[in-house]
């Protein structure tokens, strides 16, 4: 009986702490996204996140083709509470593009990730 108890209680725990997970912010989707190819270079990043993301502690960056960190704006809120805009000050060329970002929910739990997306065509 006392075995079954444990498992119980480890099964508790381990689906308690799979909940908390999930709960932490993440981003949902973004534009470009992740893995696109797009003809036009983009002249922002958009990003959306499962929660509202806090500006303030909210960061984009672009990594080029050569690995070089291009230029980007200030991250600043978007149409709706959960997504938000990276203005991108420089023109891209064709190649692969990664972009980086980190940010924090109203918890206070940061979070980062990354996608890439590849320019095929040039031109705006």
């Amino acid at each position: 009986m006392q075995k079954v108890f444990r498992l119980i209680l480890v099964a508790g725990s381990i689906a308690l702490l799979s909940a908390a997970a999930r709960r932490h912010n993440h981003l949902v989707r973004s534009s470009p996204g992740n893995g696109q190819s797009v003809a036009h270079p983009p002249t922002e990043l958009h990003l959306w996140f499962a929660e509202r993301p806090e500006i303030p502690f909210t960061s984009v960056a672009l990594i080029g083709p050569d690995s070089s960190k291009l230029a980007v704006g200030k991250a600043t809120p978007g149409r709706d509470s959960l997504e938000v805009v990276a203005p991108l000050k420089v023109m891209l060329a064709p190649g692969r593009y990664t972009a980086t970002w980190r940010t924090a929910s109203q918890d206070g739990h940061a979070a980062r990730g990354s996608f890439d997306f590849t320019i095929v065509g040039g031109g705006r």
